[in-house]
């Protein structure tokens, strides 16, 4: 196998030095990676005006290497986006009116930068950065677009076409059907011919979109009709247009890092593995890749250069391989044309600002940077992981969320740890768009450094007001198989169990809520005692701190074993911030007791956020406690790391939940969507798992599954339906209900 695991590397001390500044080249200086044509010439034009055509943390990233090259920017916003942080980094920024797909009208965008006379447009990732029709509409207008040429773009995008390309050019390619017959039953012959499993993706697709893995032939029909309808979605008219190629079983996702201009000079600046992934997208990427030959490693980068040259490619571009993890062989699969979400984990490990190679190349300078150079600061710099902070749910099949972002608090950054985000507390995540909050970059001066600062970095992550993926991402970094390297893009679902497991949540996490809530109840009513000299309280007191006051907490916390279940806490003050507590829990034999714990906390000047610094018998405890104001009772805690998500529960509903355990009588849509389609009429009769509704938020289709046996009552939307999260699709009979879940 050519994929065996890679001669350590011993990094000296000055490895993780800040960098040298990337030098430029002038006309004469020798590049070493290919050689230049002696009658080239290209004009050097510096850019000094911008538009960015995108929106978010990209947007943000762009504008701050704009800025710092002394580039004028201009932004864009729809109605959605008219407060976010993108709309507001610069004085410039221009509405784009009230259609969350505004950012795909290329025409507009074209016309609004020549109206304002700006000079560059720069597409970011996604939305219109890989459609060769508006690079040609910002040629053919005198728009200097920063990325590559028209042409290239088409060659590339075409998933069909980059495969012939490739073949012709050496590069191996997945043994597939990348044809123009699209019926059915022509798609199910070709798959027939491959064998299964086979994958289906569109020749338009990216970003996970438009793919299914199909595994027998019987699914074949159904499956080949979901890529297409999400690929429709996805990417317009011509994404229904379907190759099939074979699926390798365990595959990783290796891609590599290229940067062409004008000169006919191509560089790798290293390659990433991606193959951490949910629904074919991306949630850690590292460079180098683990468990990889160097000669493996140097063949990827060859051929990746191969690939961009054979397409006359100019600027920033990812090409993509799947690497068998059975064989050690490897296969092109695609080419991003643009920006990659993950550039960052390339630049700490090349000490590089790609953006700004990105305006050097588009104004016609030369790359700055040989690959020897580059070699040699990969071999310096260590190792670099991105996490990316989504805005999901990972116990419920990672559904996308959105809401306003309560409570934010960010790790530090420093030149190793590194965060691009396109949100700060106080925003709103709109189910609009995707739901990436930010990206959070380390460095370390090797992989296993880099996983234990990444995991350091997340457990100082705090959010409140809507689901994130934080939790899981703290998981994957204690990961044995993660940690040593065992990837693979199935990697979730075959380490499911583990990453999984629910968490306990300890005692001392209800005794903080508590008392978080106990200071509350007395900050709304000071008391009118003084402290005598040992802590005992003089005076009568406000109600608050005199006698034993109870709580009940219900946990809501998907990721804990105490899911659902009440705990109930006795506070009795005996002295100025001096308690005795005791944890009452479902299954104990007796009460969690701690005496004479001392308290200190503060809150903040709108009550919602409370510190706690908890001195129990022994150990000190730093607690921070959220109260969302749209939903009072809920207490979120953070504590060591980790975060708890509680209910505070009255006593009527406390004693109901000790009693009674109900059936679902509905199904409620678990994020805003769209409705797809009803896969069951009222009145028939379904089993647990059964598919009940599909529906798309942020352009994912999701099946909503029955969680019962029962009978459907009724079906409360039709296809075409825009839903609330909370809304209900699908009611029971109720009768029905609890005896099938009895």
């Amino acid at each position: 196998m050519r994929a065996v695991k890679r001669t350590s590397r011993h990094l000296r001390v000055p490895s993780l030095a800040p960098a040298p500044a990337p030098r430029l080249f002038t006309p004469s200086a020798p590049i070493a990676t290919h050689a230049v044509c002696s009658g080239s010439t290209t004009t050097v034009k510096p850019i000094t005006s911008l538009l960015i055509a995108n929106r978010g943390e990209i947007a943000l990233r762009i504008a701050r290497t704009a800025s710092a090259m002394g580039i004028r920017t201009t932004t864009l916003y729809t109605d959605i986006d008219a407060a976010s942080q993108h709309a507001r980094c610069t004085p410039y920024a221009l509405a784009l009116g009230p259609a969350s797909a505004a950012y795909l009208d290329g025409p507009r965008i074209v016309a609004l930068a020549k109206q304002h006379g700006i000079q560059a447009l720069h597409p970011g990732y996604g939305f219109l950065s890989e459609n060769p029709a508006f690079a040609k509409a910002c040629e053919d207008a005198g728009i200097v677009f920063v990325g590559p040429p028209p042409q290239a773009m088409a060659d590339m995008g075409d998933k069909a076409r980059s495969k012939e390309i490739m073949t012709a050019a050496g590069v191996p390619c997945v043994p597939g059907y990348h044809g123009a017959e699209q019926e059915v039953e022509q798609l199910r012959a070709r798959a027939r011919e491959i064998k299964y499993p086979v994958l289906l993706k569109s020749v338009k697709g990216g970003g996970g979109k438009g793919m299914r893995i199909v595994k027998t032939d019987d699914e074949f029909a159904e499956q080949l009709a979901s890529a297409r309808a999400e690929a429709r979605a996805s990417f317009g008219e011509g994404g229904e247009v379907m190759l099939v190629e074979k699926y390798v079983v365990r595959p990783r996702h290796v891609e590599v890092q290229v940067f062409a201009d004008r000169y006919g000079n191509c560089v790798a600046l290293g390659e990433r593995d991606c193959s951490v992934q949910r629904r074919h997208q991306k949630i850690l990427e590292e460079s180098p890749a683990p468990l990889l030959d160097d000669s493996t490693r140097k063949d990827l980068w060859e051929k990746a250069r191969t690939a961009a040259l054979a397409v006359g490619y100019v600027g920033a571009g990812t090409v993509e391989f799947i690497l068998d993890r059975d064989t050690g062989d490897f296969y092109f699969m695609e080419m991003n044309t643009r920006l990659q979400v993950e550039h960052p984990v390339s630049e700490m490990v090349t000490g590089t600002d790609l953006v700004e190679w990105q305006f050097r190349v588009a104004a016609g300078e030369r790359l700055p940077l040989t690959q020897d150079e580059i070699e040699a600061r990969i071999n310096e710099r260590g190792a670099a992981i991105e996490a990316r902070i989504y805005a999901e749910n990972p116990e419920k099949g990672f559904f996308p969320d959105s809401g306003k972002l309560v409570h934010l608090a960010t790790p530090a950054t420093s030149e190793d740890i590194r965060i691009d985000a396109g949100f700060v507390e106080g925003d709103t995540v709109s189910e609009a768009y995707d739901g990436m909050i930010a990206k959070l970059i380390v460095r370390g001066k090797d992989r296993e450094t880099a996983i234990r600062k990444l995991e350091l970095a997340l457990r100082e992550y705090e959010v409140v007001g809507l689901s994130t993926n934080i939790e899981f991402l703290k998981r994957l970094c204690r990961s044995p198989a993660f940690i040593e390297g065992d990837l693979e893009t199935g990697f979730i679902d075959k380490w499911r169990d583990e990453l999984f497991a629910p968490r306990h949540a300890s005692s001392e996490v209800f005794v903080q809520a508590a008392l978080g809530q106990l200071g509350s109840q007395i900050h709304q009513s000071p008391p009118l005692s003084a402290s005598g000299p040992h802590g005992e309280i003089l005076g009568f007191g406000a109600p608050a701190t005199q006698g034993e006051r109870t709580f009940a907490f219900r946990v809501r916390d998907d990721s804990s074993a105490e899911q659902g279940e009440v705990v109930q806490v006795a506070v009795t003050p005996k002295g100025h911030a001096l308690y005795d507590i005791r944890v009452s829990r479902p299954g104990a034999d007796a009460p969690a007791v701690f005496e004479n714990v001392v308290c200190k906390q503060a809150s903040s000047p709108a009550a919602s956020k409370t510190t706690l610094t908890t001195f129990f018998p022994e150990a000190r405890v730093d607690s921070t406690l959220v109260r969302n104001p749209a939903a009072p009772d809920n207490v979120t805690v953070f504590q060591l790391g980790h975060k708890t998500e509680l209910q505070l529960v009255e006593s009527a509903w406390f004693e109901k939940a000790l009693g009674l355990k109900e059936a679902a009588a509905s199904v409620v849509a678990p994020m805003p969507c769209k409705i797809l389609r009803n896969e069951v009429n009222e009145g028939d009769r379904v089993e647990k798992g059964a598919a009940l509704v599909v529906i798309e938020s942020m352009k994912m289709e999701t099946v909503i599954r029955s969680p019962q046996a029962g009978v459907i009552k009724k079906l409360a939307h039709k296809q075409g339906d825009i839903c609330k999260a909370g809304t209900v699709l699908v009611l029971f009979e109720e009768a029905e209900a609890v005896e099938g879940s009895s």
